[in-house]
């Protein structure tokens, strides 16, 4: 079997690793970075710890929005030109890389508009920018994944663009950037992170480095997430963010069910971890029924002996995390069922997967989730 090619990031790990960004930079031959981030980062200081790492002199793009725009990439690579950039910067969380990502690659040249390259892979090429990637969450995996997702308006549907070119070249993995995440998001965030894990490791075909990334991180996530919500919880916060690193990984194979009902949700500003907090429990049921033996092997990874408990196992961590549970906690107003189910079978994030949920299936998921 010839396994595809597998591009991870440079990995420096551990509390205080941002001090090593200056030497990554010099490192890439990167003389003057764009640091992209969010206003509320900026708040709590992170953009300012990294302002102190970076070399002289650096542009700034601090306009990336909670839900990652093309108008929000668009300003931040307006921000790239004007700064006679070479390189990229990304402190934040998914928003913030997926929207970096789409800066390297517009840097690129041929494209000039964000809209222009979401969703055509073709038109992502090796002359990306250098980007290296800082992570203050702890669960989106976008800083050793190949994709990007940004919605094309406001409120809108997520938009993908799936390329080994827009893989950070560094992750640089520093617990102490998590520390003013709040504990919900934590939760949300480390879900999304697991479920990454499990379903990376549910797709088809095996991937025996990417497999092992992927049960190493979900008993790194399984028992360090509840921890992480509390305080002074460095070393839970650094294993999930090692978590988040190998759940990146298993993007690389691509995802599964949870995901084609995350991304049919998104239509309305629901975070995206909650929403796989909700469908995982459900999807996984529904797979490991059809993936006997590879449910078995997630299921070891927690210390379960059987594959038939794992849903259950992640139903009550969800549970445990105080995490809805449904989409109507969520205060998701679903339109046609019939319409959502068929959005959901079409789904990229089928494809991969051991078992494709029928349209029937999905449907009686989502009435499981609204009822």
């Amino acid at each position: 079997m010839i396994l595809p090619v597998l591009p991870l990031p440079r990995l420096i790990f551990g509390l205080g690793a941002v001090s090593s960004l200056r030497d990554e930079l010099r490192l890439l031959g990167v003389r003057r970075p764009l640091l992209i981030s969010d206003r509320g980062l900026e708040k709590a200081g992170a953009v300012a710890t990294l302002v102190r790492a970076l070399p002289d002199p650096a542009a700034h793009y601090l306009d990336v929005p909670e839900n990652p725009t093309a108008a929000g990439a668009d300003g931040g690579f307006a921000a790239y030109r004007e700064g006679g950039c070479d390189g990229v910067v990304a402190v934040g969380g998914g928003s913030v890389l997926d929207s970096a990502k789409i800066v390297a690659a517009l840097a690129a040249g041929g494209v000039a508009r964000a809209a222009d390259l979401l969703g055509k892979s073709d038109l992502v090429g090796p002359g990306t920018a250098p980007l290296i990637a800082l992570p203050t969450t702890v669960g989106t995996g976008s800083d050793s994944s190949p994709v990007a997702a940004l919605h094309l308006v406001a409120g809108g549907p997520a938009s993908g663009t799936r390329s080994p070119h827009l893989v950070p070249r560094v992750a640089i993995l520093d617990p102490g950037l998590a520390r003013t995440l709040p504990p919900r998001l934590v939760a949300a965030t480390g879900i999304d992170a697991l479920s990454h894990c499990v379903e990376g490791f549910f797709s088809e075909p095996a991937n025996p480095i990417v497999d092992a990334l992927a049960l190493d991180g979900l008993a790194r996530a399984y028992a360090n997430v509840k921890r992480a919500t509390e305080p002074d919880a460095d070393e839970a916060r650094g294993a999930m963010m090692l978590a988040a690193f190998a759940g990146g990984a298993g993007i690389h194979k691509t995802l599964g069910p949870a995901h084609a009902i995350a991304l049919t949700c998104s239509d309305q500003h629901v975070h995206h971890g909650l929403l796989i907090a909700v469908a995982l429990p459900f999807t996984v049921q529904l797979v490991s029924r059809h993936a006997t033996a590879k449910a078995d092997r997630l299921a070891a990874a927690i210390g379960l002996s059987h594959g038939t408990d794992l849903a259950e196992a992640l139903r009550g961590l969800v549970r445990s995390l105080g995490l809805p549970a449904s989409l109507k906690e969520l205060g998701y107003q679903a339109g046609s069922i019939d319409a959502m189910a068929e959005d959901m079978v079409a789904s990229p994030f089928n494809r991969a997967s051991p078992y494709k949920p029928t349209k029937a299936e999905y449907a009686t998921i989502l009435g499981d989730l609204l009822a």
